[in-house]
C-alpha cells in the first residue's frame, strides 16, 4: 500500500481510547448516582 489512509490505525485507537473512558465515567456515574442522574436527564 502506498501512502497512508487520511483515517489511520493510530486514530482509530486514540478515538476508541477516548470514548472508552468517556462510557465509563459515564457508566458509573449513572450506576452511583441514579437518582441525581434521573434529575439531570431533563435537563440534557
Amino acid at each position: 500500500m502506498q501512502g497512508e489512509p487520511p483515517y489511520g490505525w493510530k486514530d482509530l485507537l486514540t478515538d476508541t481510547a477516548i470514548i472508552a473512558v468517556v462510557a465509563g465515567i459515564i457508566l458509573l456515574v449513572i450506576g452511583s448516582f441514579p437518582e441525581s442522574f434521573g434529575k439531570l436527564i431533563p435537563f440534557l
